[in-house]
């Protein structure tokens, strides 16, 4: 059971590790405006996420800004997606504590010359947000409700996979279908 454990981590570990590196390579510029994605992980007693957006389906634009009310915009953002009680819902007899949530706005720059020597500057910009949940009973856990839609309506599908001890699965949510559902 121990190694079964050990197994779910490290492959939880690797799920959540390995978006973060494709960003990084990929600077940000291969993303698809609309969509989202949602990487969650399951082991006895944790749930790890990790959500990833362009940030035009969280604010509107994607670039970096120095306008007061954009800037609002990023904050209010940043603050409901680092709240995960208002962002999602547990269903099923679990007790669960928020150990870590979080939600940063990534900007990248790519530069390149133009004809004329002068730098052209093109950004791309998305929000990522990070949660660690320690629970009881999480065997009881049936399903998970996505109530990002009602906060950001420019999503219009959320990628979703989930690592958890009954093995893999992928959802594609939208603002009719919320549900990611656990086969217990």
């Amino acid at each position: 059971m121990k190694n079964s454990n050990s197994m779910t981590l490290a492959l939880a570990s690797l799920m959540l590790t390995l978006p973060s590196v494709h960003a990084n390579a990929s600077e940000l510029d291969a993303h698809e405006h609309g969509s989202a994605n949602l990487d969650i992980a399951i082991d006895t007693s944790t749930i790890e996420m990790r959500f990833e957006s362009p940030a035009v389906n969280i604010v509107g634009f994607e670039y970096a800004t120095e306008d007061e009310q954009q800037l609002l915009l990023i904050n209010k953002a940043k603050s409901n997606l680092s709240n995960f009680d208002l962002i999602y819902g547990l269903v099923g007899d679990v007790s669960c504590q928020t150990v870590k949530s979080s939600a940063k706005w990534v900007t990248e720059h790519e530069a390149g010359h133009d004809d004329h020597g002068e730098v052209a500057k093109a950004e791309h910009a998305e929000f990522i947000a990070e949660y660690r949940l320690e629970c009881n009973q999480l065997n009881n856990l049936a399903a998970i409700d996505v109530k990002m839609f009602e906060f950001f309506p420019a999503i219009e599908d959320l990628d979703v996979q989930v690592v958890y001890s009954q093995g893999q699965i992928k959802y594609e949510l939208d603002a009719n279908n919320t549900l990611i559902k656990l086969d217990r």
